[in-house]
């Protein structure tokens, strides 16, 4: 029984190859065709060439007012937070954003120059042909950008390429100093209002010691005092950082997030250790005279207000360098330059590819057609018996 079978095997694919044969012109000529149309045809394709400029992403830490912001944290802050990153998004979202494209098209008279002046919509269609001839590539492992331009001329490729790169510098530099401006506006107020409150007790103060003279601290009250001022000015420099953060990265972010916990445990730590004062004052709440009790909340927030003002003033120096500085925010590693080689079409490809797919389909074609013959007067005669 397998012999019989090894044998019906055997002598199908000797048919097979006999069928072959006999349709073997039929085959060289439907190959032989083909080859020759798809030569012509990609003789016929107009020629692009793409050119590439790279420039290095941010690292982690980001930089300009981000630095700033994360720069000041202790070690264990920065670990709670954990890397920054992210700069490159805002880059990817730069290049995307119609803004940039507009801008690129009317540079180049790309309406034009894609045969869509006749078009009812045609700067969209500019806009839609523009973003198929370009590609923004991320390495992850060596941590640069590509910005890849596709055009039928090769210095037009470079040019736009080149073109990209200045209107990314040129707005992530706005939305730089904005972020700044933003950072350098909050800091400034709370700097202000620092110190309209230190004022304010300073004048509370004198007016408390013209009216009752002077009355001495002792130094466990002052160290308590001191402990406190600390206390306060930290979780003022965490809800500084974390405004920063916000305008930097959005409220969503998982960074902004773990910023707000450790605000909110500044926040707890300071009322914990207001809350334990009548540990360490000279006299309790309920035994000091009303005079006493005044004096010691007065000097406690004068204490306060003068260690916010002593974190605040150097931020405030750094925010306002931030907003005015302007210089270049990319670091760029390879400009584009007009490319000597196209990059597409691939015409061996297309040529091997197009005769090859004929080749195989007029194999298939071929003995589909020998089985057809072989098995059509069979289904006649099933078709007959039953329709008798």
């Amino acid at each position: 029984m397998n012999d019989q079978n090894t044998t019906n095997v055997d002598d199908t694919w000797w048919h097979m190859l006999g069928v072959l044969f006999r349709w073997r012109r039929f085959i060289i000529i439907v190959t032989g065709v083909m080859a020759v149309v798809s030569v012509v045809i990609s003789l016929m394709l107009p020629v692009w060439y793409k050119a590439s400029s790279r420039l290095l992403l941010p690292n982690s830490g980001g930089s300009g007012i981000a630095s700033a912001l994360l720069g000041d944290l202790s070690s264990a802050a920065e670990s709670l937070l954990g890397g920054g990153g992210g700069d490159y998004v805002r880059y990817m979202a730069i290049l995307h954003s119609r803004a940039v494209k507009e801008q690129i098209v009317e540079r180049f008279d790309l309406i034009n120059v894609y045969d869509l002046a006749e078009e009812e919509f045609a700067s969209e269609e500019a806009l839609a042909a523009l973003a198929d001839n370009i590609e923004f590539v991320i390495d992850d492992e060596y941590d640069f950008m590509s910005i890849e331009v596709f055009d039928q001329d090769a210095q037009r490729a470079a040019d736009i390429s080149n073109y990209f790169i200045e209107l990314l510098d040129e707005e992530n530099n706005r939305l730089t100093r904005q972020t700044a401006g933003n950072f350098r506006a909050f800091v400034e107020s709370r700097y202000d209002l620092a110190e309209e409150e230190r004022g304010a007790m300073l004048d509370s103060l004198a007016s408390f010691q013209r009216k009752y003279g002077v009355i001495d601290l002792e130094a466990q009250t002052e160290a308590y005092f001191s402990q406190l001022a600390e206390l306060r000015a930290s979780t003022l420099q965490y809800e500084i950082q974390l405004n920063g953060m916000r305008a930097q990265f959005g409220e969503g972010n998982q960074q902004v997030k773990n910023m707000q916990s450790m605000v909110e445990a500044a926040n707890q730590s300071f009322q914990d250790a207001l809350d334990g004062r009548e540990m360490v004052m000279p006299v309790s709440q309920e035994e000091a005279p009303e005079m006493v009790r005044q004096f010691l909340n007065l000097t406690m927030e004068r204490t306060i207000q003068e260690r916010i003002l002593e974190l605040v003033a150097p931020m405030l120096e750094q925010a306002r360098f931030e907003e005015e500085r302007q210089s270049e925010t990319l670091q760029v590693v390879d400009a584009a330059v007009a490319p000597f080689e196209k990059a597409k079409p691939k015409r061996m490809i297309i040529v091997i590819g197009a005769t090859l797919s004929a080749f195989i389909l007029a194999l298939v074609f071929v003995l589909l057609l020998d089985w057809w013959k072989r098995n059509s007067p069979r289904f006649a005669s099933r078709i007959r018996e039953a329709s008798a």
